[in-house]
C-alpha cells in the first residue's frame, strides 16, 4: 500500500461523491467541503502512522491539527474560535522548531527485500543494501523522500517501486548498469530518468518506477552515497 496513492485517491472519490451528492440536490457541496476538508489532514496523519509503525511527532501534529481545525470549520468550537486558532498554530509551530521535531530522518541502512518510506512536512532518507531487493513505496507530502539503492540489486525478475510526490521532491539513487524504466500519472508535476543509459545490457538489473506526481518530482539518477 502506498500511503500517498490512498490519500489521493480517498480525496478525488470523496470530492467526486460530495459533487454527485450536491447535483442531486442532497447536500451543498461548497459547504460540506468548507466544513470537512480538516479531515483530509486527520487522514494524512494516521497513513504516516501505519507508514512508520508508529504515532511519531509528526503523526500526532497531523492528527491534532486536523481535529482542531475540524472543530472550527464545523462549528464545534464556536464561532469565535478563529481568534484563537492562530496564536495556538504558532505557539505549536514554535515548540515544534524548539524541539526539533522537523529535522530529517537519519539514514536508515538495512538488508530489507521491502522498503517504505514517507515524508510530511520534512525530509526522509532510506536504504538498503539487499541482494535480492523486491519493492519500496515511497511518498512525499510538502518534503522529501531519497531513496539509495547503491548496494542493493533487484531480484531476477526486477525491482518495484511505488512514487508518491505531492508538492515534495523524491530521488531514487541507483548504480549504473540498471535498466530504469518510470510509467505513471503526472499532474502539473513530472519525473525524469538521469541514469546512464550506455552502461546498460542484456543482463541487467530491472527497476520499475511507478509514479503519481501532483506538483512535484521524481528522478531516477546516479549519485555518490550520501553519509
Amino acid at each position: 500500500m502506498n500511503p500517498g496513492r490512498v490519500l489521493f485517491g480517498s480525496v478525488v472519490t470523496a470530492i467526486g461523491a460530495v459533487f454527485l451528492l450536491s447535483s442531486a440536490d442532497l447536500v451543498d457541496a461548497g459547504d460540506l467541503i468548507a466544513a470537512w476538508w480538516p479531515v483530509t489532514i486527520v487522514f494524512l496523519g494516521v497513513l504516516h502512522a501505519v507508514s512508520g509503525g508508529r504515532f511519531g511527532g509528526g503523526a500526532i501534529a497531523l492528527v491534532i491539527g486536523g481535529a482542531c481545525l475540524l472543530g472550527v470549520t464545523t462549528g464545534a468550537f464556536g464561532s469565535d474560535a478563529w481568534r484563537y486558532v492562530w496564536p495556538a498554530a504558532l505557539i505549536g509551530i514554535g515548540i515544534w522548531l524548539t524541539l526539533g521535531w522537523g529535522r530529517r530522518l537519519g539514514i536508515r541502512p538495512a538488508d530489507d527485500e521491502e522498503v517504505d518510506g514517507m515524508a510530511v512536512l520534512g525530509s526522509a532518507r532510506l536504504a538498503t543494501r539487499s541482494q535480492s531487493f523486491r519493492k519500496a513505496s515511497l511518498t512525499g507530502v510538502l518534503g522529501g523522500v531519497t531513496l539509495d539503492l547503491n548496494e542493493a540489486k533487484p531480484v531476477p525478475g526486477g525491482a518495484e517501486v511505488s512514487v508518491t510526490s505531492i508538492l515534495s521532491s523524491v530521488s531514487i539513487l541507483v548504480p549504473r548498469g540498471w535498466v530504469v524504466e518510470i510509467r505513471g500519472l503526472p499532474l502539473l508535476g513530472g519525473w525524469d530518468d538521469t541514469t546512464d543509459h550506455t552502461a546498460v545490457g542484456s543482463g541487467s538489473p530491472r527497476l520499475e518506477v511507478q509514479a503519481l506526481v501532483v506538483l512535484g518530482g521524481v528522478e531516477v539518477k546516479h549519485a555518490a552515497r550520501w553519509r
